[in-house]
């Protein structure tokens, strides 16, 4: 897969959590006039909706060890007065190029399970944030998304070939599994005071179009698309292909009982 394809699938996702996600991060202990560290910021969407929560007088660091990934955050930042309050920079989320005590909060979203060495890294955001600070740990689907309502046993095994999937690039434990471990990796970071949120994006017939692509897109035709094909049964397959492909006259997301619940977890920490 291209990198231009991950990016667009990481929007696309990003899009159709923003209704949900930007709300919530106006509830943060991010005051304005803070400064903050966004650690992975891909695209840059993130640092934006962050930037217009500190506002003006505070600051975000933008970092991303991909040179690519940082190229499409400047194209996100292109004629955003916001771009003006974010430092954008090539960096590690294991080594980050901060002074100690030196960011009121971090936030990583995302990108943690990609991580091999999280604790590692949690243990670097807690080094660069300021005593009284806060540490935030956003992930997608820490518990599994609804998204073909009716038909739970098809779900549970595309759900389980992901997993399998995802095992050849995580290792002994997918992506779905390390997401899962986030709070224990805070825990072992030294972190104690350690908060877990969940919150659901929830959306029903008619969809929006941003709702129809990440599902579409993402969904049906990446993660359960032809990658998982030889671990699902010949029924399996067929019926996955009448749900899920877009050409289908019987394609879920067209019908009128549409709907899906998909959830997304917040953990923080207090410095």
């Amino acid at each position: 897969m291209t990198q231009a394809h991950t990016e667009s699938v990481l929007e696309l996702m990003n899009r159709f959590q923003e209704p949900v996600v930007r709300p919530w991060l106006s509830e943060l202990a991010m005051p304005p006039g803070s400064r903050g560290l966004d650690v992975g910021c891909g695209m840059g969407l993130y640092a934006l909706w962050l930037a217009s929560v500190v506002g003006p007088k505070g600051g975000v660091v933008a970092i991303d060890p991909s040179s690519e990934r940082l190229a499409e955050a400047q194209v996100t930042f292109k004629d955003a007065p916001e771009a003006a309050w974010i430092t954008l920079r090539q960096g590690s989320g294991t080594a980050i190029d901060e002074a100690d005590q030196h960011v009121d909060w971090v936030w990583c979203s995302d990108v943690l399970h990609h991580i091999d060495e999280a604790v590692r890294a949690v243990t670097e955001f807690k080094r660069v944030t300021r005593p009284g600070g806060t540490i935030y740990i956003k992930e997608s689907q820490v518990l599994p998304a609804l998204l073909l309502p009716g038909h739970l046993d098809l779900e549970r095994q595309l759900q389980r070939a992901d997993v399998e999937f995802q095992k050849r690039e995580a290792g002994e434990h997918s992506f779905q599994e390390r997401r899962q471990r986030t709070y224990a990796t805070l825990h072992e970071a030294g972190l104690h005071d350690i908060r877990v949120e969940t919150r659901i994006v929830q959306r029903q017939a008619p969809l929006d179009e941003a709702t129809k692509r990440y599902i579409q897109t993402a969904i049906f035709d990446r993660t359960w698309g032809p990658r998982i094909r030889e671990q699902l049964s010949e029924a399996e397959w067929e019926l996955r292909c009448t749900l899920c492909e877009s050409d289908s006259p019987h394609a879920i997301v067209k019908r009128r009982d549409y709907y899906c619940l998909y959830p997304v977890t917040l953990f923080s920490a207090h410095v």
